[in-house]
């Protein structure tokens, strides 16, 4: 959304040319040559999204609006050595403001003296700063622009010549992918504990990946385990919203849930101590061998 192209394709579309894909997701493809690259761009609108989007979107025009002139404020107080240095940083502006548009800039000197205050009479200056002069308004194209994006985002590929790759089966693949983010997130939470450990030498860092790819791959055959043994039975497990139940819980969660579980040692004798029904038949659903560490 922030590349030129892209931002003309949504200028350039007509609410009809929208078709529908299915689950309220509505699309149209372009053809695009981004980055000497043929390529096809989809353009997609969720009704869901868009509903969502359109309640806070114009209280967050208006913050955005506060925001870029306090940033504009500061930028035009703020002294700089030399003309170049100052105008770089007002094209620079110019580029990330997403709301407001510039009617005139200019960059004037001021002199810089010794001391604080009122100049003395006939005192001359030590140097002189630039300073960034500007006259905004708000730029009713780019607001046009905010409001087309509400609800929309592209997806693009370079797979021009498949006919499988359909609107259906490309919003499928990039909405498949959350599961892989998910999975990367795990990795670098702070309870895998990576960041506490440093390693110099390429084939130890390639050791400690294919660990922790591992660890990944068993953790996710059993958050799936745990769920679809939950889904074909009428089991459930606490959610992590209090008082509500959910057959779609994380590893992660179910891990948190079995701590607490102790084994007292009386002799020969072993008894477990802290489980909750609801962790008995989670082990009953998940078969002898996970009931065995806690019977």
């Amino acid at each position: 959304m922030t590349i030129k192209s892209a931002k003309e394709a949504l200028l350039a579309l007509d609410a009809t040319q929208l078709e529908p894909i299915g689950q309220g997701y509505s699309g149209h493809w372009i053809e695009s040559n981004y980055g000497d690259v043929q390529q096809k761009w989809l353009l997609i609108n969720s009704e869901q999204a868009t509903k969502r989007e359109e309640i806070t979107f114009y209280k967050n025009l208006e913050k955005g609006l506060t925001k870029e002139l306090k940033q504009l404020n500061k930028l035009m107080s703020k002294p700089f050595a030399c003309e170049e240095d100052a105008r770089l940083a007002v094209d620079e502006f110019k580029k990330q403001s997403e709301l407001l548009g510039f009617e005139q800039t200019s960059i004037s000197k001021e002199p810089i003296y010794a001391s604080r205050g009122r100049p003395k009479k006939g005192e001359k200056p030590t140097g002189y700063s630039c300073q960034i002069n500007a006259t905004v308004y708000t730029d009713l194209d780019k607001v046009k622009l905010a409001k087309l994006k509400v609800g929309m985002f592209i997806l693009a590929t370079n797979d021009t010549e498949s006919s499988d790759l359909d609107m259906a089966a490309l919003l499928a693949h990039y909405k498949s992918q959350q599961k892989v983010e998910r999975g990367f997130r795990f990795l670098k939470s702070p309870e895998f504990l990576t960041s506490s450990i440093f390693l110099k030498k390429p084939q130890r860092i390639e050791a400690l990946l294919m660990i922790m790819t591992l660890s990944l791959m068993v953790y996710a055959g059993l958050e799936h385990k745990i769920r679809e043994e939950l889904k074909h039975t009428d089991e459930f497990f606490p959610s992590m919203v209090k008082n509500k139940t959910t057959s779609k819980p994380t590893a992660r969660w179910v891990f948190l849930k079995f701590e607490g579980i102790d084994m007292l040692e009386f002799g020969e004798q072993r008894f477990i101590t802290g489980m909750q029904d609801y962790q008995r038949r989670l082990l009953q659903r998940l078969g002898q061998l996970y009931e065995s560490f806690y019977s």
